[in-house]
């Protein structure tokens, strides 16, 4: 029986110190993990998280301290995290290509114990720092350091933090506790079905929660988890699901539809050990979902939907026969154990279509410092905490539930949350920004679009720089435009839908970046000179 089973059996917290006990128990030399260059054995893994573990305490981290990490794509990963775990403290992943100064101030922010790079050199002066040659010779050591006493953790303490992007102009984070995650980890696998034998592929960076679904819960399990730290190419991501014998995918539909181009290349035959193919984070195209489960009989394929306040997933929906007439997206599904769920109105009452409330012991503590954020999206029912989603979804005649769109201007993009609102108060801090729309445009795929009001002429290239020195990429605007005159709506409010939608038809036909709005309204391409300026 494995130890998510006997939680099962109890209902007791996980041992998160003791991440690998199974692994260790029946197969400690059995590979645990690779990214392509390192791979790690079960009881190598945990040797270098004990090693990692003595010197954080020689650093002073104590039970409850926050310890950060620079964290990239690497089968070292775990070991840090594990580390962090062994001696009572609270994990915080960071993007390690995040612009310098967002790592400074989310660093500053959390007033780590110690911060851990793993790959990038990070200079902070508040804190003790495992520099990565310091890592990488404690994963070429091979000794063993000897244990000390794990600290034991209580139900509400807190395990992780994960940043998110944030509507008010910064990220928030949210803070996720013993409890959250060991029932997390014993009801979900009741839907992945993660065994000792089986082999899953890891597409989630670390800095975010979905790496904690992929990569460590197959670890706790005894099971293999594979990095995937290559360009993102079809044919490439095929190619190794074959050769490691895959039986288990986690991908966002960005990446599922990379995967399934040309579709023809899905095929039983291609993946014969492929069990479970799960996409979520963002909408689907019903086309790419059906490709799978046809060519895939004997594969489970599942969409999932879950917010990082709800402690990743929360919602599952089995598609077990192709709808090849469907044009809306599949549904996203049941709850899972312990999770409740409610769709309630504007004026806050239940309804078949409105607001999507999780509820349940999967909800997170809260945001990190932040009571007036968390006050606004925290609710409780009849003894229940709830968390407002912000998605709009409604309840099917068979009792599923599909999402219809969202109630702010949170976006999904690449299987990545971005909140426009952060962005938009990022540029409204640039003196000479007056106004600023933003919003999704299509064009080869969606992109982020910003129009900034300005009588500067020299504005966007302001503002792009300074939006890079800011932002991480994925959250960057590649569609820039600036206006002289706003254009209101009937409200007194920036009428975005009608500026994204002109700058929209201006961009449809070129790969422009850079726009500008003309007498009429309209928005053209800037000329090539002001182009190659920026």
């Amino acid at each position: 029986m494995t130890h998510l089973a006997a939680i099962t059996a109890d209902h007791g917290l996980f041992d998160l110190g003791n991440l690998l006990a199974y692994g260790l128990e029946n197969t400690p030399d059995k590979d645990a993990i690779t990214d392509g260059k390192q791979t790690l054995s079960f009881a190598q893994l945990e040797a270098l998280a004990w090693r990692i573990a003595s010197r954080l305490r020689a650093h002073g981290t104590n039970p409850g301290d926050r310890v950060a990490v620079i964290a990239t794509k690497s089968a070292l990963m775990p070991a840090l995290a594990l580390a962090i775990w062994k001696c009572g403290a609270v994990y915080v992943p960071l993007d390690q290509d995040a612009p310098v100064a967002r790592l400074d101030t989310l660093v500053a922010r959390i007033r780590p114990s110690c911060v851990l790079a793993l790959e990038k050199p990070y200079a902070a002066a508040i804190c003790p720092v495992i520099q990565p040659e310091e890592i990488a010779a404690l994963a070429a050591n091979k000794s063993t350091p000897k244990p000390f006493d794990i600290p034991a953790r209580a139900p509400d303490d807190l395990a992780y933090i994960i940043f998110t992007s944030g509507s008010t102009g910064t990220p928030k984070g949210v803070e996720i506790t013993h409890e959250n995650l060991s029932r997390y980890f014993v009801a979900h696998n009741e839907v992945l079905r993660f065994t000792p034998a089986s082999r899953v592929l890891s597409f989630a960076p670390f800095h975010f929660d979905v790496s904690i679904e992929d990569t460590l819960l197959p670890l706790a399990i005894g099971a293999f988890s594979y990095q995937y730290r290559g360009l993102y190419m079809g044919a490439i991501i095929r190619k190794i699901m074959a050769s490691q014998k895959i039986t288990h995918m986690i991908a966002v539909s960005t990446i599922l539809t990379l995967i399934s181009t040309p579709l023809q290349s899905i095929a039983a035959s291609s993946f014969p050990e492929l069990e479970m193919v799960m996409t979520g984070a963002e909408v689907c195209d019903p086309k790419i979902i059906n490709t799978w489960v046809s060519a895939l009989p004997n594969a489970r394929v599942i969409n999932a939907y879950g917010p990082t306040e709800a402690t990743i997933v929360c919602l599952c929906h089995h598609i077990k026969a192709a709808d090849t007439g469907r044009e809306a997206s599949f549904p996203i599904g049941t709850p899972l154990r312990d999770v409740s769920l409610l769709l309630l109105d504007e004026d806050g009452n239940d309804a078949n279509e409105g607001e999507l409330c999780i509820g349940g012991p999967l909800v997170m503590a809260g945001y990190f410092e932040r009571p007036d954020l968390t006050a606004e999206v925290i609710f409780e029912r009849d003894g229940l905490r709830y968390y407002r989603s912000g998605d709009i979804c409604k309840r099917l005649d068979d009792g599923t539930i599909q999402f219809v769109g969202r109630r702010d201007d949170e976006v999904k993009l690449k299987g990545k949350r971005i909140h426009l609102g952060e962005i938009r108060q990022l540029a409204l801090s640039l003196p000479g920004i007056d106004r600023v729309a933003i919003g999704l445009v299509e064009r080869r795929e969606k992109e982020i679009a910003l129009i900034a009001f300005s009588e500067d002429a020299g504005a966007l290239p302001r503002l792009r720089q300074y939006l890079a020195m800011q932002l991480p990429a994925y959250m960057r605007p590649t569609i820039l435009a600036q206006g002289a005159e706003i254009t209101l709506s009937t409200s007194g409010k920036t009428d975005e839908k009608t500026l994204l939608k002109r700058l929209q038809a201006a961009a449809s036909d070129t790969t422009a970046a850079a726009f500008t709005m003309q007498d009429t309204g309209l928005f053209a391409p800037q000329t090539a000179e002001k182009t190659h300026a920026e």
